[in-house]
């Protein structure tokens, strides 16, 4: 993306946040130039959010605990409780109007704010095989027949993208009609990705022979087969926890707890393969520290995971329906060779289990949900993962440590009261963002890259405001988006001399409608300075504006509008459309031309 930093000015616009972008009147406010000579002070102060789920021995939510009765420490240290609230269902919440916007104008600000958690229903399909796909459908539908009041559901299918089936509603009718549009498709990521067990089929006496002779070929072929299994693993990870921190994104502007209900066999914790080669060591695995990251993030946006095992309790696949009729088959052939045989594909289904469900189990601990593995009765599962996100404590403290040096914080919460149990976030990575964005610019702008494309959801962590003028005549070729942006959401420093730095970049993505696969052009617009104080007040009492052009030619184009606070990374996008006019320019007779 093309970048423009400049120092000089920028337009401070009075409209506020209800007035109509096209309509603005805007004025000079004077920006003091960016010097590296000018420190920065930086003031490392940070809310941390923790929702505490409390049952008695029975299961049952407690109601009535008050500040006083809990205690939190961070590494073992005392912290002082600075919020506190109790949230439960409210059946008489409903959900925010969309505002009336302008023609042309559009945002990425959350419309669905209910007194109470949201819930989020991710069908993975990329992780999942398609019998157990066509299971975690029905038991949806299932589910929808006895879904609780006052509890908005979104539904989200992640297969070779992550799409939106159906935003926050309460009514069934629209989420069975999203059940029923979702169609089971199998994953060319998985190695069996039917769910039944892979056919055998038994090798000649040529092939044998040519085995038994040529020494280290079967052992050559395991490695081969184990080296593409692991490629695809590799690949199946980063893309899920991209799409993981995508919906971390996706759900950050919307206030208070969203409860997460990821339907899937997961992936591995780690890959370990032993007894292949002295080179087995390069196919080992471990996501540990993505899924620990990716962990951090979701439940710094406020979202707790409830990872649902869609195999429930079920044989090997040897033993899956459509299997091979004979599970001892090819015992001479391609199964005894390279598998070893009946009793290593028994091995190997246990382990994928066991690492599939430490993984489960470390993103529900990392972020305050629950992993429900091993049991038959999916519908059940998704309805519990509900009511224990749906009526919890929130509490929230300023850490007495401020060395933001990356490390993982253990957080720990008790009650005064006995027999109550409590699950609540782990804890968190204390990162300076500001130090991790200029440490890695390359990871921040593939993120950014990312949050660009439309096979994505929007990014609501950094709320705004857009205007998108189409050319108005064939001289003016330029389509004008003019950005409002929340100011409360971006990260201003203040400098030895009192001004209030920020860094940021407008950026927009044009996607014409016949090919929405591949964008025609993007642009950025880096935005870096410091307001005096007369100009910060009136920024903080509106919004903080910024204005990019892209030149498309004629023709309907979807646009991907986006903002990123540089600072700390967070970012915020919005899809919008304009429509490019072919202008005709008329020509006049010359004076001496004669008529036809």
């Amino acid at each position: 993306m093309r970048k423009i930093a400049f120092y000089a000015f920028v337009f401070l616009a009075s409209l506020l946040t209800a007035g109509a972008l096209g309509q603005q009147t805007t004025d000079k406010a004077k920006v003091a130039p960016n010097s590296a000579s000018q420190p920065v002070l930086k003031v490392k102060t940070r809310l941390v959010i923790v929702d505490v789920v409390a049952r008695n021995s029975k299961g049952e939510p407690i109601t009535d605990l008050k500040p006083e009765d809990f205690t939190i420490t961070e590494d073992g240290k005392p912290q002082h409780i600075s919020t506190f609230s109790f949230q439960h269902p409210d059946s008489t919440s409903r959900p925010l109007r969309a505002p009336v916007l302008p023609p042309n104008t559009f945002n990425n600000l959350p419309h669905y704010q209910p007194n109470g958690a949201l819930n989020v229903l991710l069908l993975d399909a990329l992780n999942t095989t398609t019998l157990n796909q066509v299971y975690a459908r029905e038991s949806m539908i299932k589910l929808l027949e006895k879904l609780p009041q006052g509890q908005p559901m979104a539904v989200y299918l992640l297969g070779n993208r992550l799409r939106l089936v159906q935003d926050f509603t309460s009514d069934p009718e629209l989420l069975k009609k999203a059940a029923f549009s979702i169609k089971a498709r199998p994953s060319q990521l998985l190695n069996n990705p039917s769910g039944t067990s892979p056919a055998t089929t038994p090798l000649g006496t040529a092939a044998v022979d040519l085995l038994a002779s040529v020494p280290g070929l079967a052992n050559e072929l395991s490695e081969f087969a184990a080296e593409e299994s692991r490629g695809k693993t590799d690949f199946r990870v980063s893309y899920t926890l991209a799409a993981l921190n995508s919906l971390a994104h996706t759900l950050a502007g919307y206030p208070g707890r969203k409860n997460l209900i990821w339907i899937s066999e997961t992936f591995p914790f780690d890959i370990v393969v032993n007894n292949i080669s002295a080179r087995s060591d390069l196919l080992q695995r471990h996501y540990g520290n993505d899924v620990a990251m990716t962990g951090s993030l979701l439940s710094d946006a406020q979202v707790a995971v409830y990872p649902i095992d869609a195999r429930a309790m079920s044989n090997n696949t040897l033993y899956s329906v459509g299997s091979t009729p004979n599970p001892m088959a090819g015992e001479n052939g391609v199964g005894a060779t390279l598998r070893g045989g009946m009793g290593a594909s028994m091995d190997g289904d246990s382990d994928d289990r066991l690492a599939a469900h430490t993984t489960m189990n470390d993103l529900a601990d990392k972020t305050g949900g629950r992993a429900f593995y091993n049991r038959n009765d999916l519908d059940r599962s998704i309805l519990e993962s509900m009511n224990d996100g749906s009526i919890y404590y929130t509490l929230g403290y300023y850490p007495d440590n401020t060395q933001w040096n990356n490390q993982f914080r253990n957080i720990r919460v008790k009650v005064n009261h006995p027999g109550v149990k409590l699950h609540y976030r782990a804890g968190y990575f204390a990162v300076d963002r500001e130090a991790a964005a200029q440490a890695n610019p390359a990871r921040q702008e593939q993120e950014l890259d990312q949050a660009m494309r439309l096979e994505w959801p929007i990014s609501t962590g950094l709320p705004f405001q857009a205007h998108v003028a189409p050319p108005s005549g064939p001289a003016n070729t330029h389509v004008v988006i003019q950005y409002a942006i929340d100011p409360k959401a971006l990260n201003f420093q203040t400098d030895n001399q009192g001004l209030q730095r920020v860094d940021l970049l407008c950026a927009v993505r044009a996607y014409s409608v016949k090919n929405l696969d591949r964008p025609v052009k993007s642009e950025g617009y880096k935005l870096a300075g410091s307001l005096k104080p007369e100009a910060f007040t009136k920024v903080m009492s509106g919004f903080f504006p910024c204005q990019e052009q892209v030149d498309l030619p004629p023709g309907k184009y979807v646009l991907r509008l986006g903002v990123r606070d540089n600072s700390t990374g967070l970012i915020g996008t919005a899809n919008a459309s304009v429509d490019v006019a072919q202008f005709v320019t008329s020509v006049k007779n010359a004076p001496n031309e004669k008529k036809p």
